[in-house]
């Protein structure tokens, strides 16, 4: 990110090609998270409204009513705001089921073809640099689940970045409908409603879970959320899905 240095207001943001959902745009986890990081602590709302291009500067704009807008060219990407996060988190599944559940689901996924995320910084399978969240059924009552250590990336301190995390509460509510949905559907984020309650900590493990709560058409709402190892939540998210027109 740049700054306007005669009023110390964030007026860029250039999405790294490392930090990708799709191969030539930014994972919507990392997009939201850049966007809740600019507006503080707290809950945070993210609607992205088109995908946003990788290594190129985009326009981040402060309304008056203190929401934040990103933009390429006049063309809106998301735009962000403090809301209230209403979610009943359920509680954390036994650890070694999570262990279980997430690594046949990496498993699986690896020998599927064409797997569209195999590359995502987020979920992606085939990428030894990204968080690698691949989560799997738990139970009978569509919940997704892994556990996962929070790694060490580039220019980080001990603490996971804001991003990071938005990114690592992401996928995995696109796994939970996923299971659900005829193979082959194509489903995308269009909005995440956040809260951190503590940072993640590189090096520490945790178990991630996603579950879905309700579809009305192509709508398809679920939530996520991240615990420590004594089963306390440290994040968490409400998030809408669209199934993608054919």
């Amino acid at each position: 990110m740049t700054r306007d240095r005669s009023s110390n207001r964030v007026d860029q943001l250039i999405i790294d090609p490392r930090y990708n959902g799709p191969k030539t745009s930014g994972n919507g986890g990392w997009v939201a998270g850049s966007l809740a990081r600019l507006l503080g602590a707290g809950s945070v709302s993210v609607s992205l409204r088109a995908p946003a291009p990788l290594a190129v500067p985009l326009s981040v704009r402060r309304r008056d009513d203190g929401t934040v807008t990103l933009e390429n060219d006049g063309t809106l990407i998301a735009e962000a705001g403090l809301a209230p996060l209403e979610l009943d988190v359920p509680k954390a599944p036994d650890p070694s089921e999570a262990e279980a559940a997430g690594a046949l689901a990496l498993k699986v996924s690896a020998q599927r073809p064409n797997v569209p995320y195999a590359h995502c910084f987020g979920c992606g399978f085939a990428r030894a640099d990204g968080l690698r969240i691949v989560p799997g059924p738990v139970g009978s009552d569509g919940m997704v689940a892994s556990n996962w250590t929070a790694p060490l990336l580039p220019n980080a301190g001990d603490e996971l970045s804001v991003e990071a995390t938005w990114v690592a509460l992401d996928c995995s509510a696109g796994f939970a409908w996923m299971n659900r949905l005829a193979a082959g559907t194509a489903i995308i984020t269009a909005r995440m409603t956040a809260v951190i309650d503590q940072p993640l900590l590189v090096g520490q493990r945790y178990t991630v879970i996603g579950w879905p709560i309700a579809q009305e058409g192509r709508k398809l709402h679920a939530g996520t959320a991240i615990f420590d190892a004594a089963g306390k939540v440290q994040a968490s998210s409400r998030q809408l899905w669209l199934v993608l027109r054919d």
